[in-house]
């Protein structure tokens, strides 16, 4: 599947990289998993829901998937989840690694320099599900 999905994304000169994450990534797919994959854009790309719906299909026909294809644009996603795509994710593709190599390195420093906040707000909203305020 990873050769095919390669395949597939290599054709299209607006991705810098790709990475497949969640259960298939971790090796723990179960009847009713998806196929998540996380692509990084071009700065310059356009891209609408269109895009994204037209991409993924692409990808579930030609890498012939009996399984839907969760894609997603990392470029404007929250940090705690780009967070995860990249600890517990594979990286499948690159086109270009400094543009992947800045984007990983301005995601972790983000990440880092939030890590306390999500912390506190972690905590908080654990509190409030146990005693209910």
């Amino acid at each position: 599947m990873i050769e095919s999905l390669k395949s597939v994304i290599s054709e299209h000169e607006e991705v810098i990289a790709a990475y497949l994450y969640g259960s298939a990534a971790q090796g723990r797919m179960r009847a009713d998993s998806d196929i998540d994959v996380g692509i990084l854009l071009a700065d310059d790309a356009v891209t609408d829901h269109r895009y994204v719906v037209r991409m993924a299909r692409e990808i579930q026909s030609r890498c012939r998937l009996d399984r839907e294809v969760d894609l997603r644009v990392l470029n404007r996603r929250p940090v705690r989840f780009l967070n995860q795509v990249m600890r517990y994710g594979e990286l499948v593709f690159v086109r270009d690694e400094k543009k992947r190599v800045e984007f990983e390195t301005g995601v972790l420093k983000e990440y880092l320099d939030f890590k306390p906040f999500l912390r506190g707000y972690d905590r908080e909203r654990r509190r409030r599900l146990i005693y209910g305020d």
